[in-house]
């Protein structure tokens, strides 16, 4: 085998292992961590197997590994896991900003990440409205009558009702929508 040859093999060879369908790289971003924090990569759900640690230098931390399947995890902040962000760990470019807590993190980069990112955007959104709403009509003068504000909430209670259940519905054909119909219960509204 000439030079030329071997050449063309070990270029066929390496387009056909960065095509591997099972490859997942995770891209962070912290910028309000300090170089050194260790950031662990584990399952959500128990036994929360830790699948790696990665540390943060200048703001950006990274993980690369293989899978075959699709896994909830969750990547935490190892000296404060409120610090935190779930997601799918899934083949393909996922990125993470890993906030601070209570500032929420985010993650994009797949189909279900970003559907996943989407669905707690508005759970947020409508949850921070229901806050308060509580709060302005115990401040208002006269105050909402009892009635007119459990309509109100109740009114937004079905709103994010009825997203979680949409994003199961659009979803169910792969994990976010199976995990959504295992563990979400719509509410009984009367």
């Amino acid at each position: 085998m000439n030079n030329k040859n071997l050449f063309r093999l070990v270029v066929a060879g390496l387009v056909l292992c960065s095509c591997q369908s099972d490859v997942y790289q995770i891209n962070g971003c912290a910028p309000q961590l300090h170089n050194g924090d260790t950031i662990t990569l584990a399952f959500e759900d128990p036994p929360q197997k830790v699948l790696g640690q990665a540390y943060v230098e200048d703001g950006v931390f990274k993980f690369a590994g293989t899978t075959d399947t699709t896994l909830f995890c969750r990547a935490y902040l190892n000296s404060d896991r409120l610090t935190s962000i779930s997601f799918f760990l899934e083949p393909g470019n996922i990125t993470i900003e890993l906030n601070r807590h209570p500032k929420p993190s985010r993650v994009s980069g797949t189909v279900l990440n970003n559907e996943w990112q989407a669905l707690n955007d508005t759970v947020q959104k409508l949850g921070t409205q229901l806050i308060r709403l509580a709060q302005v009509s115990t401040l208002q003068h006269p105050p909402l009558p009892r009635q007119q504000l459990q309509q109100r909430i109740d009114s937004m209670h079905r709103r994010l009702s009825d997203c979680i259940i949409e994003t199961g519905q659009r979803n169910r054909d792969n994990v976010l929508g199976k995990y959504i119909q295992e563990n979400y219960k719509k509410p009984e509204f009367k």
